[in-house]
Formats: structure tokens, C-alpha cells, sequence
């Protein structure tokens, strides 16, 4: 059988260790399809192109590896551009290849042609149209190389389908001459040595933890310098997890749905060390509100996001994992007993004042599902009060055990993102969060659980209604409730039960443990339906007198 230009794509991938693909054929992608056959790779084929890019992304975020997703061309392509630009915006690392129209008809409004190039520049770290075979190889491999080099995210690769059945050579030996992270060269340790400078000198300073900390494998050793320090430490929403939650030191998420603690702390503080965050509006809040006191030290692989959002009055471009190597053995341990002491005193005032995290009963019940789960569960939130709900209440115990859709806040993430984990961590619980919302977007996935009988357990949060908007038309559109509402008459039970998947229902508010004793003890899938109140909200930190919420969307009448 002589070799076409889809043995070289398979040869590529397997070059870089790809084992998986989530994707959905077309007549342009035949050629790989039908190649794909006769390898060890694994083609999951997915019910909607969307799926193929989260589960994709969810197997990346769960095992740090590139996730790859395989579409047609144009709407299975364009289905696709929403889960590449939730990567592109989480920093994960990912390869779309799409097929194409023959290159003969680029240009003529060919059946299904779209310009899928000019469409996701603008969410990709780089797109490729391969044209001539034989640079199929050195395109793929710098697709690999671009998106896990410096900061990750993904590259997508357009395939004619004349390509990818030309006949051609087998591709060569691997380059292994691969892209660093931007660093700061010679000037690197004397920026470091400045950072250290500033910290030691503070009185009232605070470490605020992004997801490239989580990016770089660098929480060991964040971890390492909290534990020198003693210093208190915020997470970002994307960095939730990188340090052990239970050693005292952490106060909680930050930004407009953070913790009160932890934005009240930021705000007061004279010092902030920032690793991997490019503080967005969600972290932040107002920007001319944030940390009005503090020196701002920034240590980014991403030269763009220096200063982006927030001034740094110094910084370091560069990979987190060897600026923090630098730092520890600079940083020296201090006393600050006033800073504690204030800390612990506004700590025991908030647990008291919000002992459930504001949540209400939906985070007492996401903590009863926890606890019914191995200790080694990944939980994957949507978007929405289910996924503030899950990033408050949810124990976090490992870097890859929370993972949800931060930057770009894609309802109908998480349960083909919870598809890709358990792909990639067979041998970890699984458990996808969503509200009713968000499962309405990709409800068609069930029928990819239960054909590949993958033991992804679920948890329907059923309120009836788009449950955040409905909080912020309560707010501050005077209670005018409109567009909102989903309705109650879904039966979710028995739609799961149709695709074959076991299933019951449950109010949040019962004592009863029985359907989530039936999640946690079912060896296959499982779906629980969690009914809750309409208006069970998220009740968002109050720093002086004035909500997260109300930064964002001005004072409430």
C-alpha cells in the first residue's frame, strides 16, 4: 500500500506520543478516517464537532499531554471554532485538524469550503493551510512545537483532501530541536533578584497563583516557596488546585465571584507576587479598584500579558517553574505577626458570616457528592452558578482535578470535557457539574458515553432557569425577569435513561443520600438529577460595602 499524505499526519502523531483523537468524519477527511483504521491511535467519534474540541481539551488539561480533535470541512470545521477559542483562551495546549476541499477548489465557493484559516486566527497561536504534501510533515511538526511552546494553545491544520490521499514519501526523522519558553536572558536572574528585593522588604504581601503555575509543573515548587515563606496566598479561577488547599495559607479564589477573604486581603495588601495570570476583569474586577497599595511583581511566560490589565511595577518573561527555582533560595522567611493576625481575624469573621461560602444548599450537596467519590475525582464544571458552586465548595487536592472553562466561559464545556479526561485518566473518577443550561448545549453527548460505556458520572444542576443571569436581573435589572427562564418539564431522568444511562433525581435540599450513594457506587455512567431553587444564588464576597458583582455592573439600585 503505498503511502499518502494521511500515513505522514499518523506518523506525526504518533512521533508526539498521540494515542487519542476526538473527532467526526466528512467526505474530505475520509482519507485519514480510512488510514487512521490500520493504527494505534484511537479515534472517539463524538456526536457534534463541538465535543470533539472539549474533549480534546479536557483530556489535555487532565494529562498535560496536546489533545488533538479531527473535523471536515466547513460546518464541521466552523463547529469546532468555539471549544479551539476555549482553549485558546485557557492556555491549552491543542491541535485541530481540519479537512478541506481539494486544493483546485480553494477560492470557488466549493461545497462545504470555508476559510477556516482567516476564521480562528484570531483564536489560535497560529493556523496552517497545507498545500503541497510534502510539507505536511514540517507543518505538523511545528504545529506540536507551537503549541506547547512558551505559553500553550492551540494550532489548527487545514487539510485539503487532495493532501491528504496525494501519494508521497514517509515522512523523515524528527527534528529534536525544540522551542524554549521566552526567557529574560542575562537579565533574567537580576529581575528575579529585584522581585526577591521587594518581597523581602514587604510587610502585608500576597502570592496570587494563576493557571500557569499548573501550565509550567511548577506547583511543587510554589508550593515549596509558601511553605519558606509562610506567606498568604489567592488563587485565580484557573489556578485553583496548584497548592495543597489545606495548609492554612490559602484564602480562596479571587475576582467577581471570589472568595471575601481573598479579595479583601489582595485589596489591603503593600506586595503582590502574580505567577501565571494575566489578570483578566474576572480576577480583577474593576481595574482601577485592584490592590491600590501594593507593589505589583509579575512573572509571565507570555511577554503580552505583562502588564495587559493590571501595571507591574516589576516583572519577569519567562517560564514559571524557573523563576520560582530562582526565587526560593532568595526569599527569606520573616515574621509578620500584625498581617497574620489581621488575616486570621477577617478569616474567622467571614466563616461566620458565610459558614456555606455563600453557596447556599447546592454547595452543601456538591461537598455530599464529593465525599461519595474516590479522593482522586476530577471535577469538570460548566459555566454558570453550577461552576462558581463547584469551584467554591469543591476540595481541591490535586492540580488536574478541577477543570472548567475560565477565559472564554463556554456553557456546554464540561460533559464532552469530562469525556476527554476520563480518556486520558482511565483510572480516575470523573464526575461532569453542569447546570441545565449548559447540558441542553451538548445533551447529545450521552450517546458517546454510553457507546463507548465510559464511566463519566453527572450532575444536572435543574433550576429551571439560566440561573446566573437570572441573579444579575435580580440585582440590577429591578427583578425584570425575561429570556431566562428553561422551564421544568424536561424530564433529564428519563433522557438519560433513553440513551441507556442509568439515572434518578434528587433535591439538593434532602437529607437523603440515596441517589448520590447510586453516582458514586455505579460501576458505568450516571446521571443525577439535582433539583434545586430558583433562587438558591451565589452570594458574591462584599468587599467594603460594594459586591464583586457590582464592580462589574455598577452599584444595584
Amino acid at each position: 500500500m503505498s503511502t499518502i499524505g494521511a500515513d505522514v499526519i499518523i506518523q506525526i502523531l504518533r512521533e508526539r506520543g498521540v494515542d487519542v483523537i476526538f473527532g467526526f468524519p466528512g467526505a474530505n477527511s475520509l482519507p485519514l478516517n480510512d488510514r487512521l483504521m490500520e493504527s494505534s491511535i484511537r479515534h472517539y467519534l463524538v456526536r457534534h464537532e463541538q465535543a470533539a474540541a472539549h474533549a480534546a481539551d479536557g483530556y489535555a488539561r487532565a494529562t498535560g499531554k496536546v489533545g488533538v480533535c479531527l473535523s471536515t470541512s466547513g460546518p464541521g470545521a466552523t463547529n469546532m471554532v468555539t471549544g479551539i477559542a476555549t482553549a485558546y483562551m485557557d492556555s491549552v495546549p491543542l491541535v485541530a485538524l481540519t479537512a478541506q476541499v481539494n486544493t483546485g477548489l480553494l477560492g470557488r465557493d466549493a461545497f462545504q469550503e470555508t476559510d477556516i484559516i482567516s476564521m480562528t486566527i484570531p483564536v489560535t497561536k497560529h493556523s496552517f493551510q497545507v498545500k503541497d504534501v510534502g510539507d505536511l510533515a514540517s507543518n505538523l511538526r511545528e504545529a506540536f512545537e507551537i503549541a506547547t511552546s512558551g505559553r500553550p494553545g492551540p494550532v489548527l491544520v487545514d487539510l485539503p483532501r487532495d493532501i491528504l490521499a496525494a501519494k508521497c514519501d514517509s515522512a523523515g526523522p524528527a527534528d529534536e530541536t525544540r522551542r524554549n519558553g521566552i526567557k529574560n536572558g542575562s537579565d533574567g536572574r537580576e529581575a528575579i533578584e529585584k522581585i526577591a528585593k521587594a518581597l523581602n522588604q514587604s510587610e502585608r504581601p500576597v502570592i496570587i497563583i494563576g493557571g500557569g503555575v499548573k501550565l509550567s509543573d511548577a506547583c511543587d515548587l510554589m508550593g515549596e516557596l509558601i511553605t519558606k515563606t509562610q506567606l498568604p496566598f489567592v488563587t485565580t479561577m484557573m489556578g485553583i488546585g496548584s497548592v495543597n488547599a489545606a495548609n492554612g495559607l490559602n484564602l480562596g479564589f479571587i475576582g467577581s465571584h471570589g472568595y471575601e477573604l481573598a479579595n479583601s486581603i489582595v485589596h489591603q495588601s503593600d506586595f503582590i507576587l502574580a505567577v501565571g495570570t494575566r489578570f483578566t476583569d474576572r480576577s480583577t474586577s474593576r481595574i482601577d479598584e485592584f490592590a491600590p497599595l501594593a507593589t505589583v511583581a509579575q512573572i509571565d511566560i507570555d511577554p503580552t500579558s505583562i502588564s495587559k490589565n493590571i501595571k507591574a511595577d516589576l516583572h519577569f518573561t519567562g517560564d514559571a517553574m524557573e523563576a520560582v527555582r530562582t526565587l526560593i533560595p532568595m526569599v527569606e522567611p520573616r515574621e509578620r505577626a500584625e498581617w497574620m493576625n489581621r488575616i486570621a481575624e477577617e478569616r474567622k469573621t467571614v466563616e461566620e458570616k458565610v459558614p456555606d461560602r455563600g453557596c447556599g444548599p447546592a454547595g452543601t450537596f456538591i461537598r455530599r457528592v464529593q465525599d461519595a467519590l474516590p479522593g482522586n475525582t476530577i471535577a469538570v464544571a460548566d459555566v454558570g452558578l453550577n461552576q462558581i458552586w463547584t469551584v467554591r465548595s469543591w476540595r481541591t487536592r490535586t492540580p488536574r482535578c478541577l477543570l472548567t472553562s475560565g477565559g472564554m466561559g463556554t456553557m456546554g464545556f464540561s460533559v464532552p470535557a469530562a469525556i476527554g479526561a476520563k480518556i486520558g485518566a482511565p483510572a480516575r473518577s470523573v464526575v461532569a457539574i453542569t447546570g441545565d443550561g449548559g447540558f441542553y448545549m451538548n445533551i447529545q453527548e450521552l450517546a458517546t458515553i454510553r457507546y463507548y460505556n465510559l464511566p463519566v458520572k453527572i450532575v444536572v444542576f435543574n433550576n429551571g432557569h439560566l440561573g446566573m443571569i437570572r441573579q444579575i436581573q435580580n440585582l440590577f435589572f429591578d427583578a425584570r425577569y425575561n429570556s431566562i427562564e428553561l422551564g421544568g418539564g424536561t424530564d433529564f431522568v428519563a433522557v438519560a435513561r433513553a440513551f441507556g444511562i442509568p439515572a434518578s433525581r434528587i433535591r439538593v435540599d434532602n437529607a437523603s443520600d440515596e441517589g448520590i450513594d447510586a453516582l458514586g457506587r455505579t460501576d458505568g455512567p450516571y446521571l443525577l438529577e439535582a433539583v434545586v431553587d430558583s433562587e438558591n444564588y451565589v452570594f458574591p464576597i462584599i468587599p467594603p460595602g460594594r459586591s464583586n458583582v457590582e464592580m462589574i455592573f455598577g452599584q444595584a439600585d
